[in-house]
Order: C-alpha cells, then structure tokens, then sequence
C-alpha cells in the first residue's frame, strides 16, 4: 500500500529548500563583495571635503591680500598699479572709480572716461557700477561728445535695474544739457523724469529748482552753468 506523502519532504515544501540567509550573513557577503569600492568612494568624498577646505582657506588668504594691497594703494601710481594687478576684482574696479573721479574734478575727461568705463564693467553688478556710467556718459559731454552722452544717460534714467538715484541723477543731467543748450521742452520733460523717478531725493530738489530757473523762451543759459556731477568716491 503506498503510503501518503509527508507534506515537509514534497518537492518544492519549505523543507525542500535550503535556508535563506539571514540579514546579517548577506550584509557580510555584501561588504566581503564591494567593500573596497566603498572604501575608494570614502576615500574621495574625503578628499573632496579636504580639498574644498583647503580651497577656501587659500581665497580668503587671498583676498586678505588683496585688500591689504587696496589699502596701501595710497597714490594714483599705486591705485592704477593695483587696478591692473588685480584685473576683475571688485577693488580693482573701485580703484579705477576713484582714479576716474579725481581725472574728472581736474578737468582730464578723456582720461576719466577711460576709467569710468574699466569701472562701469568689473562693477556691473553693484551699486556702484551705474554712478561709473554715469561718470562716463557725463565725461563724454564734457568732452564734445554730447550726442553718446545724453543717449547713454537717457539708457540708465530708463533701467529699472539701476538705483532711483542713479536713474534720477540721470535724468538731471540730461535736463541740464538740455538747459545749457536752450532746449526749454526737454529740460522741462527731464526735470518732470526726475521727480516721477525719486521725488524724495536730492535730484527731485534740484530738477525744481533748475525747472524754476528755466527762461520762458529758448535763450540758452551760460554753457556749463548747471551740469553737476555726484560726489566723487572715496
């Protein structure tokens, strides 16, 4: 008689098949199996963090340097020395403002507007990167160029991504040129821009002012009696 088969010992019965290995044996056969590329991959992210490290101690010592040089550049020789050491500094450009503004209170505007221009650009992203065009748009003007000028100044009076005062000085002074040469509408309009600019600001006080001062006819005032330029930096 043939006996009925015990369930356990059936083909394909748990009892059929070898144990599975436990957690903790197939942990072991994983790391035995890859743990030297575990160790190469810890090996570089350390490295990685150790040289990141290193990095940014090495750029603040040199930038300690660099502004350690800026603040000994105590001449004119030694601002544009450094200007041109440090080519795309923020400081180089700051250098390169002020050589600008002390060539533009001695009358050197050809010489200005160089410097303004190195200015404008390594400052494009910075506050002080519009008053360098606008010390470049004034010097064209000073200097004969009054038609590149008053374009330039009319491009930052209308960028919405410059300061309000940079955009009102602005507008001032394309109201001043345009007083000087006995263009009464248009120093009226730019007085107006300035005021709808920042009618806060000093530039609003002094469009009114040059507004009041404006002749009923088109008799053009003393060349040169109203165009005004900022303070220069210092």
């Amino acid at each position: 008689m043939t006996m009925p088969s015990d369930p356990n010992t059936a083909a394909g019965s748990p009892a059929g098949q070898a144990a599975a290995p436990s957690h903790e044996e197939q942990f072991h056969g994983f790391w035995k199996k890859n743990r030297n590329t575990i160790f190469a991959a810890c090996a570089a992210v350390l490295l990685f963090v150790v040289g990141k490290g290193a990095w940014e101690i090495f750029n603040a010592q040199r930038e300690k340097s660099t502004e350690a040089d800026y603040a000994a550049a105590s001449t004119p020789e030694l601002l544009r020395a450094f200007a041109r050491a440090h080519q795309g500094h923020q400081l180089a450009g700051v250098a390169s403002l002020r050589l600008a503004d002390d060539e533009y209170s001695a009358g050197k505007y050809a010489d200005a507007q160089e410097d303004y221009l190195m200015a404008a650009e390594t400052l494009r992203r910075t506050p002080l990167g519009g008053r360098a065009q606008l010390g470049q748009a004034v010097c064209k003007i000073q200097a004969g160029g009054t038609a590149d000028g008053e374009a330039q100044l009319k491009d930052i009076a209308a960028d919405l991504m410059q300061l309000q005062a940079v955009r009102a000085e602005a507008a001032y002074h394309l109201a001043s040129v345009a007083a000087d040469a006995g263009r009464v509408d248009d120093a009226k309009k730019f007085a107006d821009q300035v005021q709808q600019i920042d009618p806060a600001g000093i530039w609003a006080q002094r469009a009114i002012a040059l507004r009041a001062g404006l002749p009923a006819d088109a008799e053009p005032n003393k060349p040169g009696s109203s165009l005004l330029f900022s303070a220069p930096v210092k």
